[in-house]
Parts: structure tokens; C-alpha cells; sequence
């Protein structure tokens, strides 16, 4: 039999094609494993061993195949963008995609089954219980899309979902982005619910496009979606809702967000490592449950995982160096390292920096990103991805009397357990070289660099 067609805009192809480009970047796990706890405990087992792509083929009680840590490493992001690692930020950073407006079919593989009214019941999916903390069983690759009431301008994002029955879950949307602005104007409208879809499965292209992509709250994120796809995003009317779905995703739930609700929502572990409480409260009630004759049920591992902390910072890298470029040209990379859980802490490289200059990078980026607690600032001839440099320049080129700043009381991530009712302090450390000439770093001949580089590979 040949092949099936490699389709741009499905989650299958792309996993094809990844897995035969990097055969051993994606694990099948054929064994039985419980709905709860074990697929999240051996995805955080397998982050010690090359953090793989894990399919679960044998998950008891469920009717789909489960694929977890889909976005546990740099490379995938990379090859979704048709880029090597190394260029991954400053492609996505440089990607001023021009708009793409979706294509509205007529059918597509997301309607091959469609389950509603008495039909609806959440318990058909495999949501699972991660931690013994969480309050629930949760969906955690939610990709919300809804529309500006005023606009109808479409919007993408990811919330938590708990499962509280058969078509109900509760949910939080303590991100304060565009979708907790849509659900604030909607009740200034005296409106009682926002229609919603929830996406989970799509080509990675369609996630960093529409969900993780950040820009203005005006800008359709189909469109952005189809700019990143290099075509327009086709997308399908809904069944029972007015907000149009990608026509080869894999699962999508409709449903309505119930502004007044006061749902019950945690604890969940999050990015931070801890289980939080922190919660808007709000409800989905389902009306429809649509996913292809042979889907594949995608969920993020949670807490602090390779794969949840990623899918925070990497997009958060790139969205920053594109806009601290804007005043500071000589910025050169942008980091958020996963020891500040890829959202709380960043690293950034200048080139030459003027004095002064690395307290307003750091002032600028605080400013762009209210999650951020900590900026270290330092010369471009550190690998901001090496947290071993990072740490050396502070060593070598900080001191903590003349090169740091503290922000206090500044507006912070809710989801912080330190935080003070969202209030928090803020860190700048200025770890360049204030003098000129700066004591020389040894260093090697390229040509013998590059000799040692061949003999050790040789032997390995």
C-alpha cells in the first residue's frame, strides 16, 4: 500500500515525517498503562533520556491512541518551521508572516464523528488525573478559539480544563490575555456566555500560529495561522456553535464559556512546580464533541515538565527578541531557561552595549512580559542557552553593589506562589563587562578546535 499523502496541515503527517527524519524521537509504548498518573509519570521519566515524542498505544479505557510530549524539545518546534535548532528563535522572531485568510469547506476529517445532544459525554475522551494534588481529571491541551464579541475577530489560546461531568468543565483564564479580555467585554455587553472551541490535535504549524503566537488582540489568529502555514488554514462551520474548527484537527469539543459561573477549578500542577489553586472559576458547558474516525488524543504532560515549560518560553524567546530589537539592535538572543520555569526568568545577550543600556533592555523586557521576575543581562560572547555561561558571567563580571536594580511591586504571574495578590518584585542584574578592554577569555585555534571536534566525535 502506498503511503498516505503528507498533508500540511495535520498532526498524523507531521508525526510521519518527524519520525522518519528522527527514528528514534518518537517512542510507541505498546504496554498497558492506567488513564491516570502513568502516562505523566513516564513522560517525566523518558525528559532523562532525550525527552521523546511517546505514543501510548495501550491505555486502558481508552478508544483513542494517547500522544504526550509532542513539544518536549526544541528540535520539533524547529522542524515544524523547516529550520535546524540553532536558527529556531530568530526564524520564528523574523517570521513577519503576511496574513493568510482561512478557507471555509464544506467536510473535513474532524466531522468524520460528531456526538451531541444526549450523545455528549466527556467521559468518551481520555481525560486523565496527572497528579494526586490536581483537583480532577484535566484536558490540558486546550486550544481555545473564540471571537471578539464586538468584532468577530478570532482569537487562540490554552487553558486548563477540569473535568466536572458528563458535558462541563471548569476552567481558568488567569493568563489575563485576549480571551479573559473577550469574556470582560462580553459581560459589560450583558452577555451570559461566550461561544467557544476547543482544539486538541492540530499541525504544530496551527499552534504556534494561533495559539502560541502573541500579537494584537485585532489580528485574526487563523489568518496568522495561515501565514505560518504558508496557505490558508481550512476550517470547517460548526455543528453546534457559531466558531468555525480546523477542518483536520484531530478532537474538538464546542461549547459555551459561562461568564457568571463560579465553577469549581483545582488545585492543578502548573508550570511552577506547585499545585495551584489560583483559579477565575469559570465553566464550558459542551454541546458538541466532533474528531476524526481515527483520532489521536494529544495531551500536554503538565507541571513542570519539558513539554509545558517549552510551550511557555519558547515562544516567549522569540516574540521578545523581535520586539527588544526594535530599540536595542544589539540584542542577540533572548533565553527563558527552565530553572525559571521557562516564563519567570529570561537571559539576553547585547552586542557592545552602551552604558546603561543593559538596564533598559532589562526595564523594556519586564515591561513587555508581566511573568518575569528576573532579567540577567549579559555580552554576546555568552551562550545565553548555557545556563553554566550565564551563571559564570554573573560570576566573573557582576557585582551585586553597582550591577543590579530592583523593581518592586510590579505586576506578576498569579500563578507565582510568592507572589503577593499579583503584586511582585522584579530583578535586573547587569552581568556585561564595564570596562574595555575586559580581561581576555582563553580560547583555542579554530583549526585545532575543530580537530579535537572530529577526534571525539570519531570515538563516540
Amino acid at each position: 500500500m502506498a503511503p498516505a499523502p503528507i498533508n500540511p496541515q495535520d498532526l498524523r503527517s507531521f508525526l510521519s515525517r518527524f519520525e522518519a527524519e528522527h527514528p528514534g524521537k518518537v517512542v510507541h509504548i505498546k504496554d498497558e498503562v492506567d488513564l491516570d498518573y502513568d502516562a505523566t509519570a513516564i513522560t517525566f521519566e523518558y525528559e532523562k533520556h532525550g525527552s521523546p515524542i511517546l505514543i501510548f498505544e495501550n491505555v486502558k479505557g481508552s478508544r483513542f491512541p494517547v500522544i504526550m510530549n509532542l513539544f518536549g524539545a526544541r528540535d520539533r518546534f524547529a522542524a515544524a518551521l523547516g529550520v535546524t535548532e540553532d536558527k529556531l528563535i530568530d526564524r520564528w522572531a523574523n517570521n513577519d508572516v503576511t496574513p493568510v485568510a482561512p478557507k471555509l469547506v464544506q467536510t473535513g476529517p474532524i466531522l468524520d464523528v460528531v456526538l451531541k445532544g444526549a450523545d455528549v459525554d466527556l467521559n468518551y475522551l481520555p481525560i486523565m488525573r496527572h497528579f494526586i494534588q490536581d483537583g480532577g481529571s484535566y484536558l490540558t491541551n486546550a486550544m481555545f478559539i473564540a471571537k471578539d464579541p464586538e468584532t468577530g475577530v478570532r482569537n487562540a489560546s490554552f487553558h486548563r480544563l477540569q473535568r466536572n461531568g458528563k458535558n462541563r468543565f471548569g476552567t481558568s483564564l488567569h493568563s489575563r490575555r485576549h480571551l479573559w479580555n473577550y469574556a470582560r467585554k462580553a459581560s459589560a455587553m450583558g452577555l451570559k456566555e461566550l461561544p467557544v472551541v476547543i482544539v486538541a490535535g492540530c499541525h504544530p504549524l496551527i499552534a504556534i500560529g494561533s495559539g502560541l503566537w502573541k500579537g494584537p488582540i485585532s489580528t485574526d489568529e487563523y489568518e496568522v495561522a495561515g501565514g505560518f502555514l504558508g496557505q490558508p488554514l481550512e476550517i470547517v462551520n460548526g455543528v453546534t456553535g457559531p466558531i468555525e474548527i480546523p477542518a483536520h484537527a484531530e478532537i474538538a469539543i464546542e461549547g459555551k464559556l459561562i461568564l457568571d459561573a463560579d465553577e469549581d477549578e483545582g488545585p492543578f500542577g502548573e508550570f511552577t512546580g506547585y499545585a495551584s489553586e489560583r483559579s477565575t472559576r469559570n465553566a464550558v458547558e459542551v454541546t458538541g464533541i466532533l474528531h476524526r474516525k481515527d483520532a489521536f488524543y494529544h495531551t500536554v504532560a503538565p507541571g513542570i515538565s519539558d513539554e509545558h515549560t517549552l510551550l511557555l518560553g519558547i515562544s516567549q524567546e522569540a516574540r521578545q527578541l523581535k520586539s527588544l530589537r526594535v530599540q536595542y539592535p544589539g540584542v542577540t538572543a533572548v533565553h527563558y531557561p527552565k530553572s525559571g520555569t521557562c516564563l519567570l526568568h529570561a537571559y539576553v545577550s547585547v552586542k557592545d552595549p552602551a552604558p546603561g543600556e543593559p538596564s533598559n533592555i532589562a526595564a523594556a523586557a519586564f515591561g513587555d512580559n508581566l511573568s518575569l521576575k528576573l532579567v540577567v543581562v549579559v555580552d554576546a560572547d555568552v551562550n545565553v542557552f548555557d545556563e553554566e555561561q550565564v551563571m559564570w558571567a554573573v560570576c566573573t563580571r557582576f557585582q551585586a553593589d553597582t550591577d543590579m536594580d530592583v523593581i518592586r511591586n510590579g505586576m506578576g504571574a498569579i500563578l507565582d506562589p510568592s507572589n503577593r495578590d499579583g503584586a511582585t518584585a522584579k530583578l535586573m542584574i547587569d552581568a556585561t563587562c564595564k570596562k574595555r578592554p575586559y580581561a581576555a577569555r582563553h580560547t583555542f585555534p579554530d583549526a585545532v578546535r575543530e580537530k579535537a571536534r572530529k577526534l571525539v566525535l570519531g570515538r563516540l
